[in-house]
């Protein structure tokens, strides 16, 4: 969500900075308070590229945004393709692993149902019957 944000800001004509702050506004809480830090950082007077390397080193998720960014800082070459294409590969690594989750879904519902679930339907429907042909 955050490459989405930063591919956005960036392709509109926004600066890295700017991008930046448009990602702490509106990206996840969690990434919004690590790239925040990047600014901070940036205001006290550290280079935004300095900045965003040191980030980017003490967080493994973030490292290839905050690196490409960086690079696009220190050369001043244009972040926007390379971000949209970190967005659509971030995208389908989520949808790879809610795919994976997804899957598992079967497993784990098996325990209930065995143990819960054909308890249940046994004792409401099949004792019934059972005990009433065994009265008669």
């Amino acid at each position: 969500m955050t490459a989405d944000v930063l591919a956005m800001a960036v392709t509109a004509g926004l600066t890295p900075y700017l991008a930046l702050e448009m990602a702490v506004r509106f990206g996840p809480p969690t990434v919004a308070g690590r790239l925040e830090a990047v600014l901070t950082a940036a205001g006290g007077g550290l280079c935004l590229a300095d900045a965003l390397d040191a980030e980017a080193r003490r967080t493994e998720v973030l490292r290839p945004l905050l690196a490409l960014l960086a690079a696009s800082e220190q050369s001043g070459s244009p972040a926007a393709a390379a971000l949209v294409r970190l967005a659509a590969a971030t995208r389908a690594q989520s949808r790879r692993k809610a795919m994976a989750r997804a899957r598992t879904v079967p497993v784990r519902l098996l325990f209930p149902l065995v143990f819960l679930v054909l308890p249940a339907f046994l004792l409401l429907t099949v004792a019934p019957v059972v005990l009433a042909s065994l009265t008669h």
